[in-house]
């Protein structure tokens, strides 16, 4: 049936057609909002005033050491060559890096593995004694680390482990928190999926290498990342626990070469202190994605 057009009523060319005004929404500040955003921003410049500081102190010359300045009036590069130019026998500056860099990625490593697999058999094994087991663990995170100090010295001494990478490494290969951090996440996965895959004849350890261990990679590298930052900072341990120059660790040689008995070399402090900051600022640069999503899974998970 064909449509009568003339029925249709005509447009008037002579009116404006109507066009729809879109509404603009304007925002306005209210004085909450703004306090509380400049609150933030002094916050914020408060916490990066140390930051800038030992930045620009490590090229300022050492004459301007004590001024304070932000910003000092000539930059120099002598602090990096008053490093580099110290006897690499008794101030091994790179070999003070080297093992910082090794040990901690050793010791990262080793948490990562150990940490997820005794969170697996925690979270999803079944055997007598889990529950005492998994509160014995958690309890640990109540014993400060500068309580079991002279037990651990005397124990690595018994061993002949003292001024060996093992010292270094040993202390560090496992903690209460990375379990504990684990162990949230895998009590979160579906019981469904460990099921299919027994029925499937997977093994314990396979359950763990090819189901769990995927499923918490961005977790896993959270807590790898972690330790090493952990193990790369810490200095009373390295300290007591080696005497060669050698075997020193980056923390412990920023204070053996800069700190003396009664001055203190601030400018080459600083410099020192800007150069082994460089692993740790790459490395969160390359990992600073599965941080995030590690640090957002353990906190949905948690």
């Amino acid at each position: 049936m064909a449509t009568d057009l003339s029925t249709a009523p005509a447009r008037d060319e002579g009116s404006p057609a109507r066009v729809a005004s879109p509404t603009i929404h304007r925002r306005r500040l209210r004085p909450s909002k703004v306090a509380l955003v400049g609150s933030l921003a002094v916050v914020g410049l408060v916490m990066l005033f140390p930051a800038l500081w030992v930045l620009t102190t490590a090229f300022a010359p050492r004459t301007e050491q004590a001024s304070g300045a932000i910003i000092p009036a000539a930059l120099s590069l002598y602090n990096f060559h008053f490093l580099f130019s110290l006897p690499a026998n008794e101030y091994p500056v790179l070999r003070w890096l080297e093992n910082s860099i090794g040990v901690s990625a050793v010791a990262a490593v080793a948490v990562a593995t150990i940490d997820s697999l005794a969170a697996f058999a925690l979270a999803r094994l079944n055997f007598r004694g889990q529950k005492v087991m998994f509160y014995i663990v958690i309890s640990s995170l109540m014993v400060p680390f500068i309580a079991i100090l002279l037990p651990l010295y005397l124990e690595f001494s018994k061993l002949g482990l003292l001024n060996t990478y093992g010292a270094l490494i040993l202390p560090y290969t496992s903690n209460a928190f990375g379990i504990f951090l684990l162990y949230q996440f895998f009590r979160a996965v579906p019981q469904e999926l460990q099921d299919a895959a027994v029925a499937d004849g997977a093994t314990r350890f396979d359950l763990w290498r090819k189901i769990f261990l995927p499923l918490s990679l961005s977790i896993t590298v959270t807590l790898a990342l972690l330790t090493f930052m952990n193990v790369y900072n810490d200095f009373f341990w390295p300290l007591v626990s080696t005497s060669s120059a050698s075997m020193r660790t980056i923390t412990v040689g920023i204070e053996l070469t800069t700190v003396g008995q009664y001055t203190t070399n601030y400018t080459a402090l600083m410099a020192l202190t800007v150069f082994s900051v460089i692993p740790m600022l790459l490395a969160f640069v390359f990992a600073q994605r599965r941080l995030v999503e590690g640090i957002s899974f353990a906190g949905i998970t948690g």
